[in-house]
Order: structure tokens, then sequence, then C-alpha cells
């Protein structure tokens, strides 16, 4: 009997402490619901605007390009921190109504906006629009942030040529890589915005100077301030360039043409570097590296001076009393004179029907190979050509490079 009165105890305290475990797991289960219901019903459109306005871009980190520098280390086109316009289209619900307040918010044209936004490229990435941001228009659209859907602004780095004009027609210019290029195997690695050669040593050794891209993935909010950065691949700089030009050289060449139009080269005779092309008309390559309007770069164009016309290397001119040299070496080389053989001057030779004029009236008289070079004498190579023949002459111009390609660094 005692027994079974203990056993009979044991099971209703078991029994007990079933019913409240029950009761506390459902409790706990009402809890839980509670909580969901409150999160899902209550709270859910607050949590879902939440999750939808927090968002991640991949953002393209623009590479610096390598600095350029004369013979002797002179700084002659280096990078600058700039801010740059950059649009998510992703988070673009209206393209017409984000153009119109860019354009009037920022004086930006219209038209070249809308091409930004709508050039062939990856879509996913956001798109360019703007570089060179002064300050007052970074800040401009930093205080407009909440009407900008998509639109940001990043820090980045820009071509900048400190001698301004000087060498601009070396040096060249960069920019905007353009639709047309972006369908060449050269030019696959890039993407819309991206910064390329345009002209110059900075379109012949693009490649070597523009170094590599990187790219980070941002987590922005709903107004669009970051809250986290993920640097997926950081950007290689390009390579430092060193060209022949001696900077103070190349200034005396220009400053020596002034105002006029035409070229002077000086070259080492030694080696054949070129220590200074200087040409002029020039140009301000800081001007053109920057985005231009069609009506500005058709006025550069149309310019009746034609500065972009690189005289000393993309024109062909009579080599004039220079070509005298190559003349003499000629008439040693095939035999046609000795230095000593004499040849009269009187101040004009007959070919023809026509007589062709010294530059001295009345003539050098007797002169030899050595007093015909040093005064230049027309009559003394005009008789040693007649001599030598067009066929010999030609194939001496060709050997000492005339008519050839230089291959000089330069498109």
């Amino acid at each position: 009997m005692g027994t079974a009165g203990l056993h009979d105890s044991e099971l209703g305290e078991l029994q007990r402490r079933v019913i409240i475990l029950r009761v506390g797991l459902l409790l706990v289960v009402a809890l839980l619901g509670l909580q969901l219901w409150y999160l899902q019903i209550r709270e859910g459109p607050y949590y879902r605007d939440l999750s939808e306005n927090n968002r991640t871009r991949s953002v393209i980190m623009e590479p610096a390009r390598g600095l350029i520098y004369d013979r002797n280390g002179v700084l002659l086109a280096n990078n600058v921190p700039s801010f740059t316009l950059y649009v998510s289209l992703e988070e673009v619900k209206d393209r017409d109504l984000l153009i119109d307040q860019l354009s009037n918010l920022l004086g930006l044209d219209a038209a070249l906006v809308r091409d930004k936004l709508t050039a062939r490229g990856n879509k996913q990435l956001p798109r360019k629009v703007k570089d060179r941001l002064t300050l007052r228009e970074a800040t401009l659209v930093e205080s407009h942030r909440l009407d900008l859907p998509g639109v940001m602004v990043q820090v980045e780095s820009q071509r900048n040529y400190p001698g301004g004009v000087t060498a601009s027609h070396l040096l060249g210019y960069v920019g905007e890589v353009s639709p047309d290029q972006l369908e060449k195997p050269e030019f696959a690695d890039l993407h819309q915005g991206s910064i390329v050669g345009q002209y110059g040593v900075e379109k012949f050794f693009d490649q070597l100077v523009r170094g590599q891209a990187g790219e980070k993935s941002i987590e922005v909010d709903a107004v669009g301030h970051e809250k986290r950065t993920v640097v997926v691949e950081q950007p290689h700089a390009g390579d430092n360039l060193y060209l022949t030009i001696d900077a103070r050289l190349q200034k005396v060449a220009e400053n020596l043409l002034g105002e006029e139009s035409g070229a002077i080269v000086a070259l080492d005779p030694r080696t054949g570097d070129v220590l200074a092309m200087a040409s002029r008309p020039g140009f301000d390559p800081n001007i053109l590296s920057r985005e231009l309007t069609p009506k500005q770069w058709a006025e550069i164009v149309q310019d009746e001076g034609r500065p972009l016309n690189n005289r000393a290397s993309q024109g062909q001119y009579p080599p004039g009393s220079i070509f005298k040299v190559m003349m003499a070496a000629a008439a040693l080389e095939t035999k046609t004179v000795t230095p000593s053989t004499p040849i009269f001057c009187n101040g004009g030779y007959q070919f023809g029907r026509r007589l062709y004029r010294d530059w001295k009236a009345g003539g050098h008289g007797s002169v030899d190979l050595r007093r015909a070079l040093v005064q230049s004498c027309d009559v003394y190579f005009y008789t040693v050509g007649q001599r030598m023949g067009i066929e010999t002459i030609a194939s001496f111009a060709h050997q000492f490079g005339l008519g050839e390609e230089t291959e000089i660094e330069l498109p």
C-alpha cells in the first residue's frame, strides 16, 4: 500500500511538470508568433523600404596615369585630384527628370548628359557624366542628394599639364574613350568613361601609361550616403615615361617662334635623340582634356591657324639649301666632282628655256666644293645636279631618309 501511494505521488508530480513545460512552450511559440507578426505585418513596410533603399553599387576605380618627364626629370604631365559626377542607372526611375535637374543645377548640356546615360555599355556600372567638377559644383550635388537618385560624386585623379601650351604637340592630351574606340581590340578592357590618350605621346604610349582600373562595392542608404565600402580590386597606376626632350631647350625653341606659324626641331647628331620639337601655334592640353561641347570643339578645329597641326611631324616642306649637303655627299660618292673641282658661277644657270638665278647677283665666281657649301652657291649645285642626273639624286635622297617615315613615337 505504501509503495503504490508513493508511485502515484511521483506520477502526479511528473504530470504537473509536463503541463508546465507545455504551457511554457506554448508561451514561447506565442511570443515568437507575436514577434513575427510585429515584424512582418506591423513593421513590414518599414523594413521592406529599408531593404530596398540599402543598395550595393559596383564602382570602377579609375587608375592614375603614369607621369611624363623630360630627359632631366622635369615633370611635364602629372595628375591632380578632382571631383567626378556619376549616375547609377539602376536607381534612376525618371531619366528625363534627372537630366533636367542636372542640366539646371550644373549648367550642363542636356543632350550631352543624355548621350552619356544612353551610351552603349554595362548598365550595372555607374555612368560618368562630368569630370573636373569644381568644389562649388560638388557641394551643390551633395546638398541636393535627396532630389537626385542614383547620383554620386567620386574623387579621382585627372590629367594635368603644368607647362600649359609648352610641348603641347608632343605631349598631346587625353579624353574619354569614344564608342568607336571601344569596338577596337586595344580598348577591350575599358568602359564608358575610361580616359585614354587622344593625341601626341599620350596616344602613342597610351597602353603603357594608362594603368589598370580597379573596382569597389559600395553599400548606400536611401539618400545615397555611403555606409560601407569593400574594395574588390585595387587600381594599378600606369608606368612613368621619360622623353628625350630637354624642357629648357623646348621652351627656348617655342619662344623663338613666338606668335609666328612654324616649327623648330633640335636633334642630338650623335644619337638622333629629339631634344626639342616646337610647333606654333599651339594649344593648352588642359583645356582639350576636358569635356568639350560640339561647338567648342568646332571652334578649335576650324581655327585658321590650325593649332592642332604639328608642323614639325605632320608637314612636308621643301628642304631648301639644306639639300646641298646631301648633293655634296652624293657628288663625292659618285665621283661626279672632287673636293677641288672648280665650277664657275656667273649668277645664273640656264636649263632649257629658263634661267635659274643664284641668290647672289653677279655670282660667286670660280668655287670648289668647300666654298660652294660655305657660300651656299646655287649655280654650283645646279651644275652638279645636271651632271649626276635625277635618278641618282632621287636614290641618294631616299638613302638620306627623305620621303621616308621618321619612326618617331608620335601618331
